[in-house]
């Protein structure tokens, strides 16, 4: 069980984000697709907040933030033709797709990409930005860089990202999201950190302080009890 990540005490939601994407990765290389859950929702945060939004999370994680809301163990392994099946079934009238996880990067989801796209959906991929997929043809590209967890932004999301959404805990997250932002010009959310009240202050603040730059982002769907 890992303990400390960056010396601070692991809070994340999974238990063991190690063995998670050992298994995740493993039921990759077996030619499935390894799924926490497909959900239809809202999405809740960055851009693209209050639209109808098929999810599609994936198992296994290349880090393991503190701060992390999510666990991402294997809950089941899928075909590319089940998924796709699955999303078709949620609802009829809905285009957006989002592959999130975890981290959906670790796994190749460009065949996936092209059969959603084949069918006319939209994709919307969330990435930590630490592994550029240049041959996947997503549509809407949210990066939350985790720098401040060991997570180094690789240079391609600098020109292919949508957005940025950094999860913020202290001042000196903010310091690194000023560094970041100064390299492009793609709109910046700052996103308190749901575990620590102090965050909201800090992000509210700093968005009034850079008002051209920054931007809030709250987390509705949990304002709204809904997945």
């Amino acid at each position: 069980m890992i303990r400390t990540v960056s010396g601070k005490p692991y809070r994340g939601m999974t238990p063991d984000p190690k063995e998670a994407t050992t298994a995740a990765l493993q039921a990759a290389r077996s030619g499935n697709l390894p799924l926490v859950e497909i959900f239809y929702s809202l999405q809740g945060e960055g851009l693209r907040t209050g639209q109808a939004t098929t999810f599609v999370r994936f198992a296994g994680c290349n880090l393991a933030c503190d701060f992390c809301d999510t666990d991402f163990r294997i809950r089941e392994q899928s075909s590319l033709e089940m998924v796709i099946q699955t999303v078709r079934s949620q609802t009829t009238h809905c285009r957006w797709v989002c592959l999130t996880g975890g981290e959906p990067t670790i796994h190749d989801l460009k065949p996936l990409c092209d059969v959603l796209h084949d069918h006319g959906y939209s994709i919307q991929m969330e990435t930590n930005g630490t592994r550029p997929q240049p041959s996947w043809e997503v549509d809407h590209v949210t990066v939350s860089p985790k720098e401040s967890q060991g997570g180094k932004l690789h240079a391609w999301y600098l020109t292919h990202a949508t957005e940025f959404k950094h999860v913020i805990d202290d001042q000196n997250d903010i310091d690194l999201v000023l560094a970041t932002s100064a390299l492009h010009t793609n709109p910046v959310y700052l996103q308190p950190n749901s575990l620590n009240p102090s965050a909201e202050e800090i992000c509210v603040k700093s968005v009034l302080r850079y008002p051209q730059r920054f931007r809030l982002s709250l987390q509705t769907h949990k304002l709204l009890s809904i997945r």
